[in-house]
């Protein structure tokens, strides 16, 4: 009879723990409360981190996951470089003191941490550091497009000097992204001006046409008022 009972009760204790399996048979409308991520054991998160992280999570959700992760792996240290790259928007959940137990020197991983979570500034200064000190020893006039492409948001915490050490044509080839990137400090944005207006990426703005100031976005602001003569585009 004691039996019995203990089967019912490790099945109805089975049936209230979410798995990952039930998390990506979820309605794709449908959000995992922090009470349901609470139920799924920490190798269940792991197994559905990038389902887990891709879209914005409340502060809560995403602060569990992160703290599952390092238990799940007993130290930030130890997470793997795979685990980081899909971290995603639980990423918000990274403080800055984190980063000092973090390796930046994958760019497939330094990608994941250029995409734009709502960091706040401490966040993505913490983030910078850590490139400058891990990112395969890439002073920024090493840096290629694909480089630019990957860092994303971390340069918006780079310094005017340093954005303008970058070389002009590596900066051309990602200018679309740089001029969409969110929130960025004024700082960076005008070392992206003044290799905007070099030769080697679009020359100065007196002749640019209106595609080269769609190209560079929000840069465009960043330039002396009056710089720019739009013109009509060449046939």
């Amino acid at each position: 009879m004691k039996t019995i009972i203990f089967a019912v009760l490790v099945k109805i204790v089975t049936a209230q723990c979410l798995s990952c399996d039930d998390v990506l048979d979820l309605p794709l409308d449908e959000k995992v409360s922090l009470s349901a991520l609470q139920t799924m054991s920490a190798k269940d998160i792991v197994q559905c981190l990038a389902h887990l992280g891709k879209e914005e999570l409340p502060t809560p959700e995403a602060d569990f996951i992160w703290k599952s992760l390092i238990t799940f792996y007993d130290g930030i240290e130890h997470i793997p470089d795979s685990v980081l790259m899909i971290l995603h928007w639980v990423t918000a959940a990274v403080s800055p003191e984190d980063y000092a137990n973090m390796s930046l020197s994958n760019i497939d991983v330094v990608q994941n941490f250029g995409l734009y979570y709502k960091l706040n500034e401490a966040q993505i200064a913490a983030i910078a550091n850590r490139v400058r000190e891990d990112f395969a020893e890439k002073e920024p006039e090493d840096y290629t497009s694909y480089d630019l492409t990957a860092l994303g948001q971390i340069l918006c915490a780079f310094n005017k000097s340093e954005i303008e050490r970058i070389n002009p044509s590596a900066y051309k080839e990602s200018a679309a992204l740089i001029g969409k990137l969110e929130r960025c400090n004024g700082d960076a944005m005008s070392g992206f001006a003044a290799l905007a207006v070099e030769k080697r990426a679009f020359g100065p703005s007196s002749n640019w046409t209106d595609n080269i100031i769609k190209t560079v976005g929000k840069v465009a602001d960043f330039l002396p008022k009056g710089s720019i003569k739009k013109i009509k585009n060449p046939v």
